[in-house]
């Protein structure tokens, strides 16, 4: 089992492009069911207009491998990667 506090602080990287996207900021949980929908994440965009804040969801389908120090997603991808195919 995953502690919240625990997950907060893992940085997410995008398998498709491998962009940071920050870390998680709010969990968006399904009470009825007890279950993790999705996570919002303030991202460092770095950019001179955007004030270097990205907003990002990230839905429970989207995430590939929760690790140590990093949550891997893989979106905006046609493929979808299978775990089993990995192994």
């Amino acid at each position: 089992m995953i502690r919240v506090s625990d997950i907060m602080d893992k940085e997410i990287i995008n398998v498709k492009n491998g962009k940071r996207m920050g870390f998680i900021t709010d969990i968006d949980i399904d009470v009825n069911e007890g279950r993790v929908i999705s996570f919002s994440t303030t991202g460092d965009g770095g950019g001179f207009f955007s004030r270097g804040i990205d907003m990002n969801m990230i839905f429970w389908n989207d995430i590939f491998k929760i690790g140590c120090d990093t949550i891997i997603v893989n979106i905006g991808s046609e493929k979808r990667f299978d775990i089993e195919e990995i192994r």
